[in-house]
Order: C-alpha cells, then structure tokens, then sequence
C-alpha cells in the first residue's frame, strides 16, 4: 500500500476516467499487481486526508464500486436471521440444511451471514467496511431483514436482533433496544428505512404493534399469486383475503408494502400471468407500493421439482418469460417501485427455470428497441451528474381500501427527483395506534441521487434542493384541506431529527405534527 500510495502521489495528475486503466497497469510493473478501484481509492483518500495531494473532480466517484447501489440516496444493507422453523410448506420453496427456509448458502448476502453464524452485528460492521472501501458512503442505511417469515420468530429474539443492529451501527453497546434507537438518531451511520420478510396471514394487529416498536418501516410480503386456486395448488396456506386485510392494516399504520409475485407457477400461464399483475395494480384490496418478481425456479429436493420430473410441470421458455415481464412493466404505475425480476440463484441450483440474472437489462434494452418504456420508479429514479434546476410538482390519486392516497413527485423530461406518500384513511378505519387517530399519515419521503454525508451540502445535487421539504409541505397543505387537523409521518429512527426540523415531535412510535 505504502508503495501504491507513493505512485498515486506520483501521477495523481494524470488519474481519470480515461487514463486509470492505463496507469494501473504500468503501476502494476513497479507493485507486482494491479490494484483494485478499492484499493487505489483508500489510498486516494488517505493522500486527501494528510493533504498530500489535492482532490480531483469526480476521481472518487469514478473508482467507487457498483455505484448503482446507493443511486438511490441511502446504502442498503441485507442482514440474516439465523435458521428458524418456517410455518409455509409451499411446493416451490427450497430447505438447504443450516439456512433459512427460501435461501440457499451461495447467495451472496446468505455467503456473508453463514460465515459469521448469522450474527446480525458482524453482518452490519462487515458490510459497512466492505461499502466504504469500495467508495460508498454509508451515513445514510437502508437496512434489508431477510431469512423467510421474519413474523414466526420468537418475540425475544426480533428484539435482541433489532437491538444488535442498531448497536453496530452505533459503534457502541445499550442497555436496550430503545436506548439503541436513540443512539442512532444522531450516530454516524443512521438507520433512515428498515424493512422485514414475512407471510401476509402472519400480519397481526400484535405484530404490527411489534414491528413498528423495532423501527421497521417496510414489509415485504410473500403474496406469489392472486388467484385462490394457484394458492391451493401451491400449498401456500392462505387464500386472498389476508393479503387484502394485511395490506390495508400495514398502509392505515402507515408501512410501506412490497409484494413478492412468482410469474409461471403451477396453474398459471403467460396469460394469467399478466392478468394477476393488472389485477395487484389495479384491485383497491392491493396496489403495492414495491414489487419483487421472482420467476418460477425448480430447486432440487422441492415438492415443485418431483412435479418436474415426472413431466407434471414446466417452466416457460425465456423468450416466454420475457414477454411476461415486459408486459407487466409496461402496465406498471408511475408510483411502483420494481425492486427485482429474478433471484440471484446459482445455476447449479436451477434444474429449470431461468438462468439470466440479468434479465431485467436484457428486457430493458429490448423496451428500448420497440419504443416502450417502463414507468416504475426505478425505471425514473434520477441518477449521478447535475440535474434540472427546476422539476415540476405532479400528483396522482390512489384509489385504495379505506383510504385516497396521494402520490406526490417532483418529476422533468421523464426523471423523478423526489416522491412522498400521503395516505388518508377513511373515518370509519380502525387505528391500531392512538397517535394515528384522526391523522392523516405521510407512509414515504425519497429524494433520490447518489448517497451524500449528512454533512455534505452540494447545490447541485437533487439530495439537498429541499424538495423533500417542499413535498411535506403540500402534503400538511392536502391534509389540512380534507378537513385534517393532524399530519403523522412513520419516521424511521434514523430520520427523525429530519422530521424535526419541519415542525414534527415524538409521539408515540410515530412523529406527528397539529395542523
């Protein structure tokens, strides 16, 4: 490294997008290797920091690692829980010895959590090394809890793995889960969104309770079909009717909602597909705000894959598959997020299904090539570079159950620079939460663009232009003239001080604010 920094020192001048390649393969001559991006940057950093050279523009965004992943405006961070008995006996869903129900040992964030026991606080201090080296910035963490039915495990164990999580992220120990919270407010790596894996029909009033008590934000739910027959032949255990009820109670308490959708599954076809899609986008009992397609996969050792075998079963073509995905990208709303359209399964797995882990860039070129487009957000989401100075402020009217949603945006030439979720709940919905009552409820606030330090102010960046500000606003403004006298945003713990500073106090498990 003393070496490398020495040449860095050397050329810095000459370091670019251009010329980097060129320069780490004549460096490689002089260190006997050539460096990775990660390694070139710490030592670009620490040269910046003993100020022995001056900062180059956009070099450290250059070097950074898979940037796409903080593109979003906050570094995510998957976490495991350990292997617990799952209550779910679907037909498609793998059991690999010494994993969690539904994930199998050389997925990438599985790989990480085996090899430290599954402990939820060297998950978070590994990964938060791992991000910085490669030129993340990790102020601002979207924590991911996955490892199945996060709903099934024992209440003492969600608490003390809440608690360990919060703990890494603040470097330090707490006498409680709530004392962690705190901590984090203000600490240097804060939790700004938190979401759980769990079964619709394991959604209780109880555990909603619980859920919002450990700072989750966000629910994934493994909905997989809506059509009650493909339910019952895939041994789900649970018909429509929990996920309607669930979702409403999660949207009410005011819980962003990911839907888990598995195209190609027994009893469906293309057709039915695309019909089930229509229908989660438009039916009020549903209307997610996230998506994660998982087309169907046969796992070995699989009640699914004994179906294979005995010629019961077969998955689609790709050339099928893909014009199931791009029809259902094409009816996407503007205020859907897809999240994912494939599982990171090694091949060796896969005994039929898809292989392409990159199908969604495949499918996206081939949009292109026909004229179509997709409207998702990630599809919109603005992404590195400078931006319009003046995006334009749109609205869209939710039609759910129980409640008129508005789905406000600064949006220009197809870019989405910010977005906010405002809920409305009908009179007659039960609250579970006695701060919530009579409130309307701020469910998302996202400015999107590359993660920036807390303490970073870049004019031109769309992070820090207000517009998130400029969003609540109109909000308390829709609010107040629907005849409102209360405005609730579910504040993830790390955003609190966020909310704050726009007139909002603690109250209860929620922030709200008299208007």
């Amino acid at each position: 490294m003393k070496s490398l920094k020495n040449i860095i020192q050397r050329d810095f001048t000459k370091l670019g997008g251009q010329s980097l390649g060129r320069l780490k393969r004549i460096w490689a001559k002089e260190i006997g290797f050539i460096p990775k991006n990660s390694q070139v940057l710490k030592a670009y950093n620490q040269l910046i920091k003993s100020k022995k050279i001056r900062p180059l523009l956009d070099l450290g965004s250059f070097l950074t690692t898979r940037k796409t992943r903080t593109q979003s405006g906050r570094a995510p961070m998957a976490v495991m829980t350990m292997p617990f008995a799952c209550p779910g006996r679907c037909i498609f869903c793998p059991l690999e010895k010494g994993m969690p129900k539904s994930y199998l040992s050389d997925e990438p964030a599985a790989q990480r959590a085996k090899k430290v026991n599954f402990d939820p606080k060297l998950q978070i201090k590994s990964r938060l090394k791992q991000l910085a080296a490669t030129g993340h910035t990790t102020d601002k963490i979207e924590i991911i809890v996955i490892g199945g039915t996060f709903s099934a495990y024992p209440k003492e164990y969600k608490i003390k793995f809440f608690q360990s999580i919060f703990e890494a992220l603040n470097g330090k120990k707490s006498k409680s889960l709530e004392e962690a919270q705190f901590v984090n407010e203000t600490a240097k790596h804060r939790a700004v969104g938190i979401s759980i894996e769990t079964r619709p029909d394991w959604v209780t009033k109880d555990e909603i309770k619980l859920l919002r008590r450990l700072g989750v934000t966000k629910l994934q739910l493994g909905v997989q079909a809506l059509d009650e027959k493909i339910l019952k032949k895939i041994k789900r255990g649970h018909s429509l009717e929990p996920v309607a009820t669930s979702t409403r109670l999660l949207k009410n308490s005011g819980f962003k909602i990911c839907y888990h959708f598995m195209p190609n599954l027994p009893g469906s076809t293309p057709k039915k597909d695309i019909s089930m899609a229509a229908m989660m986008f438009e039916d009020k009992r549903f209307k997610p705000d996230y998506l994660k397609i998982y087309p169907v996969q046969v796992i070995p050792t699989t009640e699914l894959h004994t179906l294979f075998k005995a010629g019961k079963f077969k998955t689609y073509t790709d050339k099928s598959l893909k014009n199931v995905l791009k029809s259902i990208k094409e009816i996407t709303p503007p205020w859907v997020r897809i999240d994912r359209l494939v599982r990171d399964i090694s091949r060796q797995w896969v005994s039929s299904g898809t292989l392409k882990t990159n199908i969604r860039q495949i499918i996206q070129q081939e949009l292109k090539e026909e004229g179509k487009t997709c409207q998702c957000i990630r599809c919109r989401e603005i992404k590195d570079g400078l931006h319009s100075q003046s995006p334009k402020l749109k609205e869209i009217i939710i039609d759910t159950l129980g409640a008129k949603e508005h789905f406000l945006s600064f949006e220009d030439k197809g870019n989405l620079y910010s977005l906010l979720r405002l809920r409305l709940p009908d009179k007659d919905q039960q609250v579970l939460f006695p701060e919530l009552e009579g409130a309307a409820i701020i469910r998302e606030v996202h400015t999107f663009g590359s993660a920036l330090a807390l303490k970073e102010r870049q004019s031109a960046e769309a992070q820090h232009k207000g517009l998130g500000k400029k969003l609540v606003s109109k909000a308390e403004k829709i609010s107040k003239e629907k005849g409102f006298k209360k405005l609730a945003v579910i504040s993830a713990v790390g955003t609190k001080k966020y909310y704050s500073k726009l007139g909002f106090k603690k109250d209860g498990l929620y922030m709200t604010k008299d208007i």
